[in-house]
Parts: C-alpha cells; structure tokens; sequence
C-alpha cells in the first residue's frame, strides 16, 4: 500500500494540532470567589510534614478569610493554621481561561493552582515548593454542602515525589461578610 506525501502531512497536522482544554468563565470565577468569601474554620489534618506549619498527622483548627478585592477580579486570601499562616490570591486568567490560585506562607513556602468546576464540586490542581525546593503536588476536590456553608475537601498528592496522607478536611462558615454586597456592588459597574 502506498501512502502519499500529503496524507502523512494531513496526519502529523492532526496529530499536533493543541489540546483543547476545557477552560473556566469569568462568571465560574465570580461563583468561586462568593463560595470562599467571608471567615472560615476548619478541622484539619496535615497530610505531610510542612515547616512552619506542623508535622504530618497533626490535627489543627484553622482559619481562612477570603475577600473580594480590585473591582471584583481578586479574591485576597489569608489561611491561619497551626504554627504558620499564608496569603492568597485568587484570580481569573483571561489569557489561559483558567481560575488560578498563588499562595506564599510563613515557613517559605509557595503554591500555585489551578481551580475548575465540574459539576457541583471544585477540582484544585496545585504544585508548589517548601523552602528548600522540595517539589509539593496536590489535587484535591471541595464539595459543598449545607447552602454554601460548610465544605469538606477530599484528596492526595505527593511532597518531594513521595505520597502524602489522603486528605479530608471539613470547613464551616462562621459569616460571610464581604460578600454578597461586594459582588452586587461590583457588578452595578460592569
């Protein structure tokens, strides 16, 4: 059988033509950003050791409190749990369509993330490094429950190419302040 000039081309232009990745919305990221909004508490259980944090298996009461910022296109975080605490931001790329996360915390660590919708839970894809360059990866999946006001998140990763304890945190509201008027404000001048 004799396969022509052009038919390989038309195949190598198939095959390297770029994924189409399902992407995020603007209007996604606003879903976001009021599920996070407001003053939280969380049971939590480190899943690894993080310095400046706690060591693996420490259980911890923490505290995140996320606020809508910038007319609407930032939602600053900050995370209080155990020895250590973080900031946050989370916002919309309109370059890669994507809800992107970037966190710094106090044992100098940072993390970046990639957040999407998938039915009604949030899948969170971060990597990361702990102050020495140790190399963090974690998805972790946040399902809602109670009208917004509770949430658990569930997963597993791995810190420095080895597996950490699965995670399951459950989180509850304690108020939403900062958020329904925020983005009604916000939207009024769009």
């Amino acid at each position: 059988m004799r396969i022509s000039a052009s038919t390989i081309a038309l195949h190598v232009a198939v095959l390297t033509l770029p994924t189409i990745a399902q992407g995020s919305t603007r209007q996604e990221f606003k879903e976001y950003c009021r599920f996070l909004q407001g003053r939280w508490i969380g049971d939590v259980t480190w899943v690894a050791d993080f310095p400046g944090y706690g060591k693996r298996g420490d259980k911890v009461t923490c505290y995140f409190e996320g606020k809508v910022a910038e007319d609407g296109n930032v939602l600053t975080a900050r995370f209080i749990g155990g020895t250590g605490a973080g900031t946050g931001l989370y916002y919309f790329d309109p370059g890669t369509k994507e809800i992107k996360s970037l966190w710094v915390n106090t044992g100098g660590g940072v993390e970046r993330g990639t957040i999407r919708k998938s039915g009604d839970k949030w899948i969170v894809e971060t990597s990361g490094n702990l102050k020495d360059g140790t190399e963090t990866k974690y998805t972790t999946t946040v399902t809602s429950s109670d009208d917004g006001n509770s949430s658990t998140r569930t997963g597993s990763g791995t810190v420095g190419g080895k597996k950490a304890d699965d995670q399951h945190d459950v989180w509850r509201r304690l108020d939403k302040r900062n958020s329904d008027h925020a983005h009604e404000h916000n939207d009024e001048h769009r």
